[in-house]
């Protein structure tokens, strides 16, 4: 059979949701007259160490059926059934009993692993060691390898290996779960055979060089192995993790397929939800999108008075989930065509509070800044004549006056702080965050503006002329580095059906999350309810008001204008304790509401604790799952002998086992200090993976290492109960590392989010290779204290910045050419990230300054 190459549907990117929750798990089903034909495969030829491995599910026993056979007489290389139970491995003339056993009507897992002695036979686990002084080696032959020759039953997760399988690697034979690119001996898969590939009529072999062609077999789900079983793995994030994390990239996400995005902030008093990035979306009057204007596209003409893109009062709020916001920087291109004095470029302004930036006089070319009845005077600011670009920045809110505001133009004089104040408000009230104005762009201008920003912190100058270029790494989302977290609002005027789109708004960062999945299905993208209000004694305010219906109805109506844009929602209140009335009053009505309201294609699930599970039993079944935390801060709860006891305690309490979510934390406690584990790994570059405990700035934190997530994960296949979910994706390291627990997780309990496969003809699974190549290296020269990067291929170098393993941006350069140096001066010892872009892509680098 010709070698055949794939053809990926890519799934849509914008806001409809995932066609499930996870991949669904297919079996072929065979009845006796069909086969599948994978044709030549000759580098099967004379191997004499090898592993096979697959399901199988007899529906009737057939002697001389075959599960699979190459050749005849001395070519032939088989395993076949024999009389009741028995298995008969065939290589040339020797044929082996490989087991007497094999029961009809049930999955079995058989591995068969090859040796220059006899073979390993594995059956669910358990191994039986067949003696041949001879070995195995299979015979060469120009027959076709067939799968399934009068064989009636199903076969599932076919692989071939061209290494052997040793039992002291059990890990690595991968009885209970799929194999990813991370596997130790990836690159040895020969074949691999899925079965899940519905929409292709072809077997598709990933490993894309032996596809099959099925003859009267068809595909059907697997319901009845929990043996061998896919399973939701949800990771928690944010909004904010998704920005400064540069290790969560798409492999972390194929790793992962349930993110659930804990930004829906939940008012404590009236219930209502607010999300991290709210949509700041603009309206137009008298205003109109153009194609294009000198030399720039996707602009907004404003035609004067009554001109305006009202973008609500949500802008320049400082909002839950965000670090604390003190500073600010308005930026835009502007194109004056008529001077109209006090016409504002923006203006967020009321009878209380004033935030504008304005025209002033035109004989002077003069821009005003006006807060709170200070009104900045910047004379020759503006040339009034082409595009220019400025930049307002508040770099203090604080001692004096003049010193407060900032000015950043590409044309005029060169600005530095305001020196002229033209008014003085008697009360130093310089409050221009979180007011309740409405906002404007464009109010009474007349003229054409262009990629208008809003920040939360104060732009220098570099900032801003790269952010004027659109160069800076700032304006990338996900994984823009600590910067990207401040931009709050981004009209780019690209989108001629919605000019006044806001491209930093939830709905916009949740595709940008879709895009990381492009080409693959079986994955949810979820928004995480917190609700972190606290009253003057430190108390979560929720607690007094969950039992209020009208509280529970604003939540449940906020909810519903949610949905549309993901695919489910997770509820995170904490918490609740044994013995409290609240739970029948309030938690469990709430829980009843939202199963009413959430519908059954979207998933709704609710996050308990060991010590906060205490759901009256008529609601627990209304969820879809739990997502448990069983972890710290306090280190008690990292132990796997008390991740043992809160899942009986749950199955005591009354949870079905298939909605138990057990998990595990990428985070680190010392009891009251909580880091992420990423911290732990870049403090001890000698860690090993049975570790449970390390040093870092002379305390001792308690983790969970790679071993202790793996048992762990076992723990839920022993019990065959529910889901898997851990906490977070940004304090795990990069998952391209071995020490990475998302990644040891996944080696367990695989996420199995697939590529979507329709064709056998046209193109390559790009991802399931080991590693897509970088198109750069880094040296770092100790000596000369500096990294230099350069380029390996024919990509040019764009920029370089570096991160600390906290995801701090420490330095970001403009890069061009083929090569490009960075001073390390001034750096602790330690680990530290670069992140190379180029016009090819972008590559990641660690590196140890000593």
């Amino acid at each position: 059979m010709k070698t055949k190459f794939l053809l990926l549907f890519f799934l849509g990117i914008l806001y409809a949701g995932s066609a499930v929750s996870q991949t669904t798990n297919l079996a072929l089903r065979f009845n006796g007259d069909g086969q599948v034909d994978c044709g030549t495969i000759q580098d099967l030829d004379n191997l004499d160490l090898y592993a096979i491995q697959f399901l199988v599910n007899p529906s009737e026993w057939v002697e001389n059926a075959y599960v699979f056979k190459r050749g005849s007489g001395d070519e032939e290389f088989s395993l076949r059934l024999g009389s009741t139970g028995e298995l008969i491995y065939k290589t040339g003339a020797q044929e082996i009993t490989a087991t007497t056993e094999l029961p009809v009507g049930e999955w079995t897992q058989l591995t068969i692993s090859a040796f220059a002695n006899g073979i390993d036979v594995w059956t669910n686990g358990v191994k039986a060691w067949k003696a041949n002084a001879s070995g195995a080696v299979i015979p060469a032959s120009e027959s076709p390898f067939v799968i399934g020759e009068r064989f009636k039953g199903r076969i599932d997760e076919f692989r071939f290996w061209n290494t052997e399988m040793p039992g002291d690697e059990p890990e690595n034979l991968m009885f209970r779960n799929t194999v990813n690119k991370f596997h130790p001996k990836y690159d040895n898969l020969l074949v691999y055979y899925k079965f899940d590939q519905d929409q292709c009529d072809d077997i598709v072999d990933y490993k894309l060089a032996h596809h099959g062609t099925p003859v009267n077999v068809t595909r059907e789900a697997v319901t009845d192995n929990d043996y061998f079983k896919y399973r939701v793995v949800s990771g928690y994030s944010s909004f904010v993790r998704h920005s400064d994390r540069v290790q969560i990239d798409r492999d972390m996400h194929l790793l992962t397929n349930d993110v659930i995005f804990l930004d829906g902030q939940v008012s404590g008093y009236t219930g209502e939800i607010t999300m991290t990035y709210p949509d700041n979306q603009g309206t137009l009057e008298n205003a109109s999108y153009e194609s294009s204007y000198e030399g720039r596209n996707g602009v907004v003409r404003f035609n004067g008075e009554g001109a305006g893109m009202h973008v609500g009062d949500k802008v320049l709020n400082a909002n839950l989930g965000l670090p604390t916001l003190n500073y600010g920087t308005i930026e835009a291109w502007i194109n004056i065509e008529e001077w109209s004095a006090d016409a504002a470029i923006f203006n967020k302004s009321d009878d209380n509070h004033q935030l504008a930036i304005k025209l002033g006089d035109e004989s002077k070319k003069e821009l005003l800044v006006v807060v709170n009845g200070y009104t900045y005077n910047f004379e020759n600011a503006l040339k009034a004549d082409g595009w220019e670009h400025i930049a307002v920045a508040i770099v203090s809110s604080t001692g004096r006056a003049q010193a407060r505001v900032r000015l950043y133009t590409n044309s005029g004089a060169t600005q530095a702080y305001s020196t002229r104040i033209s008014t003085t408000d008697a009360d130093d009230d310089f409050t221009f965050l979180s007011t309740t104005a409405d906002a404007v762009v464009g109010e009474n201008f007349k003229g054409y503006i262009d990629e208008v920003m809003v920040w939360g912190n104060s732009r220098d100058a570099n900032k801003v002329a790269q952010d004027a270029e659109g160069t800076s790494v700032d304006l990338t989302f996900p994984g823009g580095g600590d910067g990207a977290i401040y931009l709050l609002s981004y009209w780019k005027f690209d989108d001629a059906e919605n000019p006044g789109k806001d491209t930093r708004s939830w709905k916009e960062m949740l595709g940008e999350i879709r895009k990381m999945y492009e080409g693959y299905r079986g994955y949810k993208i979820r928004i995480g309810l917190i609700s972190s209000d606290k009253d003057d004694s430190g108390n979560k305010v929720w607690l007094s008001h969950i039992s209020e219906a009208a509280w529970r109805e604003q939540l449940v109506a906020d909810v519903k204008e949610l949905l549309p844009y993901c695919d489910g929602i997770d509820i995170d209140f904490e918490w609740l304790y044994s013995g409290d009335s609240r739970w029948n009053t309030g938690y469990g009505p709430m829980v009843e509401q939202l199963r009413e309201a959430i519908p059954s294609d979207k998933v709704f699930s609710v996050s308990l604790h060991p010590v906060a599970y205490y759901l009256p039993t008529k609601y627990i079944k209304m969820p879809d799952y739990y997502t448990f935390q069983i972890y710290g801060p306090a280190v008690t709860w990292f132990a796997y002998d008390n991740y043992v006891s809160a899942y009986n305690n749950f199955i005591s309490w009354g949870f079905p086992k298939e909605k138990i979510g057990m998990s595990f934390p990428t985070t680190a406690s010392t009891g009251s200090t909580v880091s992420g584990y990423k911290n732990i790994v870049a403090a001890n570059p000698d860690l090993t993976t049975d570790q449970n405990t390390a040093t870092m700035s002379g305390s001792t934190f308690t983790f969970n290492g790679v071993d202790c997530v793996k048992d762990k994960m076992n723990f839920i296949l022993e019990q065959n109960s529910g889901t898997v979910m851990y906490f977070d994706m940004g304090n795990d390291v990069s998952v391209s590392d071995p020490l990475s627990l998302i990644r040891a997780a996944n080696l367990v309990i695989s996420a199995n989010v697939d590529t979507l496969i329709t064709s056998t003809e046209v193109s390559a699974l790009p991802e399931l290779t080991r590693e897509n190549p970088q198109q750069t290296k880094l040296v770092y020269d100790e000596q000369a204290r500096q990294i230099v990067v350069a380029s390996v291929s024919d990509a040019e170098l764009l920029r370089v910045a570096l991160y600390s393993v906290s995801g701090m941006m420490l330095r970001d350069e403009k890069a061009s050419g083929s090569q490009h140096s960075m001073r390390t001066d001034g750096l602790l010892s330690g680990i530290y990230i670069a992140q190379v872009r180029t016009t090819e892509g972008t590559d990641v680098f660690k590196f140890r300054v000593k």
